[in-house]
Formats: C-alpha cells, sequence, structure tokens
C-alpha cells in the first residue's frame, strides 16, 4: 500500500474513531481479551458437573446486588456485576471497581449499569435480560420478563428525576428497555432461588405464580427503601414464600461511594425478622437446612468476596402502579 493511501486509511479510520468516541462509551464484548476457556462447560454438558454432587449450594456476595451461584456438582453462575456508569451523568456510586471474576454463565437482570458490568466477569457465557428456560449440568435458569420499579418508597423521588434529567417516564406504557428487568429463578440443589433485580414492586397474578415457593430468595430491601422498603421487602417475602432471604442493593462500606442512591444499610430491617448475621461473604444452604425456615433474613452486611482496600424512616413519594399490562396490545385475536 502507498503512503497516501495508507495516510487516508489513517484518516478514514481516526474520523470514525473520533465519532465513537465522542458519545457514550459503548458497551462491547471483552471474551476475546480473556485467557480461560470453555472446558469446564464442555464438562458439565457431557458429564453433568466437574465434582460429585456435594449436597450444598453456596451464595457469595460481592456487594451491590452481585452474587456467585455455585451448585452441588460446580456450575457457577454470577448475577448482576456492577460498575461505576460509563457515561458520567450520573456520576460515581462504587470507590472501586469490582475485580473481574471467574465464572461459568453471567445472568444480568437489566440494563442499569450497576447491573449490567458484564466486563467485569471473565464468563463463558453471558446471558444477558434473558426470558425464558435454559439448563447446563445440574442447573436449570429461568428468566421471567417483568417490569423495573419506578415508584420507590423511600427518599427519593425517583420518578420524578428521571423525567426531568432524561424526559422519560421508567413507569410501564411506553418505558424505554432501560426500564424492563428480568427475575431470574434458578433450580439446583433441591433448591428454588430467586433474584429479584430491581423488578416493580406490584405484579400481574400470573408473575406470582411464576415465582411461587422460593427457598432463598436475593431481595433489594436497604432502610432507604430505594428499590424495596421495609414494607415492600416484607410484602415481596410474603407472597413467595421464601424461606431465607439475602438483602442486596444497600450500603456496603468500601465498596460504595457514601451519598450514591440507596446509600443505606439493611440493618434497621434486618433486625425485625428472625434473622442471622452472618460472619462471611459465603454461606452455604441445601434443601435440609432451610426446609424448617420461614422469611428468615440472612445478611452478609459489609462481607464481600473480595479484598477491600440511623437515617429518618423512609417517605413515600407516590403511590405504587398498578400493572397495566401493555404488551397485551401486541397480541393480534
Amino acid at each position: 500500500m502507498s503512503s497516501k493511501k495508507k495516510l487516508a486509511l489513517g484518516i478514514i479510520l481516526g474520523t470514525f474513531a473520533a465519532i465513537g468516541l465522542a458519545g457514550e462509551p459503548a458497551a462491547q464484548s471483552v471474551s476475546y481479551k480473556q485467557k480461560t476457556n470453555n472446558d469446564r462447560v464442555i464438562a458439565f454438558q457431557q458429564a453433568g458437573g466437574i465434582r460429585p454432587d456435594n449436597g450444598q449450594v453456596a451464595f457469595s456476595f460481592y456487594g451491590a446486588s452481585g452474587f456467585k451461584v455455585t451448585s452441588p456438582r460446580g456450575v457457577e453462575i454470577f448475577i448482576d456485576p456492577w460498575r461505576n456508569d460509563p457515561s458520567g451523568v450520573w456520576g460515581s456510586w462504587f470507590a472501586m471497581e469490582m475485580p473481574i471474576t471467574r465464572t461459568d454463565i453471567g445472568l444480568v437482570t437489566h440494563s442499569h449499569f450497576d447491573h449490567d458490568g458484564f466486563d467485569r466477569l471473565a464468563a463463558t457465557m453471558i446471558l444477558d435480560r434473558m426470558a425464558g428456560s435454559y439448563q447446563l449440568g445440574d442447573v436449570k435458569i429461568t428468566g421471567v420478563a417483568e417490569k423495573h420499579m419506578c415508584v420507590p418508597q423511600g427518599k427519593y423521588t425517583y420518578r420524578v428525576g428521571m423525567k426531568g434529567a432524561i424526559n422519560e417516564d421508567p413507569c410501564e406504557g411506553n418505558e424505554t428497555n432501560q426500564w424492563n428487568n428480568v427475575m431470574f429463578l434458578i433450580e439446583t440443589g433441591g433448591l428454588r432461588i430467586l433474584h429479584w433485580g430491581d423488578n416493580r414492586q406490584k405484579m400481574p397474578d400470573y408473575i406470582w405464580k411464576m415465582i411461587s415457593d422460593i427457598d432463598v430468595a436475593m431481595l433489594p430491601v436497604s432502610d432507604e427503601g430505594h428499590i424495596l422498603s421495609h414494607f415492600w421487602g416484607d410484602k415481596v417475602m410474603e407472597k413467595i414464600n421464601a424461606k431465607v432471604v439475602l438483602p442486596m442493593h444497600y450500603h456496603v462500606n468500601g465498596v460504595n461511594v457514601p451519598g450514591w442512591a440507596g446509600s443505606e444499610p439493611a440493618t434497621k430491617w434486618v433486625m425485625t425478622h428472625q434473622h442471622t448475621m452472618l460472619d462471611s461473604p459465603t454461606v452455604m444452604l441445601s434443601r435440609g437446612k432451610v426446609q424448617n425456615l420461614r422469611h428468615h433474613v440472612m445478611y452478609f452486611g459489609d462481607h464481600v468476596s473480595f479484598s477491600l482496600g440511623g437515617p429518618p424512616p423512609p417517605q413515600a413519594d407516590g403511590p405504587v402502579p398498578e400493572p397495566i399490562e401493555a404488551w397485551k396490545r401486541l397480541i393480534k385475536q
């Protein structure tokens, strides 16, 4: 190639690069950088697991709504890795980057930066907002398509703020994709496990039936009530008949920047229930361990799975909307 052609090509590529950098940073696959391979997944595919069934499911907390769930036969599932807002619009919520974490399956409940940092996972596969069912080894995952919370009962007037900041209404009807949410139901080791994501408080009856009789629920309850207030945490726990609840989406010292939305712990709510204050970032649960429990809260507090370098009662900012099921307009009779 002549020097003139090389110069012209460089100018073209530079122009496209400048266009790409001018707007919000784009999400992209980082799997080509990963030094792991899919041997583990092939083993699950062919043999059902990489170890004998140990009869227990491991739950490891990573802060925010991030959990790694490990099945009895060794399948690792990471749900909702987090990052700071890449656009810079919403400032820094986290005082650090989530460490790159190895997993077999990465799950993302919705497209908000504190849930969709899949570049922080060394994952063999990413199931981003997946609806429907997927099975591998001794794990079955069902994604239940639903809607993001739009009217919180905490101190922040979230819906009003969104309308003012980005001229979008997060409530159902004509909301954009970032206001959709998928709840993940994971079945393994004889347990029905639910990750709520940032789902709304009220849902149609058929959705509640899909997520009934839960053994272990990961619910976004904080004392500020950013996603689920104390009242709604109790109500959801009762509706799904949860045996064990693991709080998430609360403030963790060393992980969260003080003052971020939902920046309070969940201690006050935890103390109103039968509870266990965990002393490590991982808890091992089995069918036998949970079968006699009901609404038992297990709280990780500031314990997370990596090294870390008295507010007023929540105030409601409006009634929670009834689900309008806008999807029905798409069905042709």
